[in-house]
């Protein structure tokens, strides 16, 4: 059983009303230009997650903010700044956070464009590092908790079932510099409008927190 999880929801959030990373928003010109940043929806669902977590007795470790939280923030008193990825590792790599689960909260996209009409590409796919590793069975489960929790708002994509379970894998960062086992989960498309919306509504913060939840509450001390 591992410590607890470390929550890092990726990319800026808002500071003094700028959105903090470039390219990870989008407006959608077919949609009456609603727009969504990534950073935003990732830490709504994020403070869902670490308040949900909190009532089910999980310790939470915080990668952006570099704290532990005993109380449920709102997603706005979370760090709003755009963290460097070895400052979120470090942090985690670092006491008892090494033997914690590390959730790393994102939204997909097709394209580099910020403006556009909607793309149909759709769904939710979790990422771990290449090879069989620890965090290989949390991911499956994290993709059966969503499949149970927001298949009805975002489809779970089918996943690459080559080794043996249904977890992308790549080399990203925060996958491959953890010391505890990590998963990152791309929740939806944020450049589909139907995902954007799942992503940008409380209703949908909730059901992605509480599978998040569901999926690493297996693995973790309470």
């Amino acid at each position: 059983m591992y410590a607890g999880i470390v929550v890092d929801y990726g990319h800026g959030g808002m500071v003094g009303g700028v959105y903090q990373t470039a390219g990870k928003q989008y407006t959608f010109t077919d949609h009456g230009d609603y727009w969504i940043g990534e950073g935003v929806s990732n830490r709504k669902s994020a403070a869902s997650l670490i308040r949900q977590a909190l009532e089910a007795g999980v310790r939470v470790w915080d990668a952006v903010a570099a704290r532990e939280w005993t109380e449920a923030p709102t997603w706005d008193q979370l760090e709003q700044r755009d963290v460097g990825l070895a400052e979120r590792v470090a942090y985690a790599n670092d006491g008892p956070r090494r033997r914690a689960v590390y959730l790393s909260l994102h939204s997909n996209a097709v394209g580099s464009s910020s403006v556009g009409p909607s793309q149909r590409a759709r769904g939710v796919e979790m990422y771990t590092s290449p090879g069989q590793t620890a965090a290989d069975p949390i991911a499956t489960s994290l993709i059966e908790a969503f499949r149970a929790e927001v298949a009805d708002g975002i489809p779970v994509r089918r996943g690459d079932t080559a080794d043996g379970d249904p977890d992308m894998e790549a080399r990203f960062y925060v996958l491959t510099r953890t010391a505890g086992p990590a998963v990152l989960g791309e929740v939806g498309f944020f450049v589909n409008i139907h995902d954007a919306r799942y992503l940008d509504s409380c209703a949908g913060q909730e059901a992605i927190g509480r599978a998040y939840l569901t999926g690493v509450l297996p693995y973790v001390r309470r």
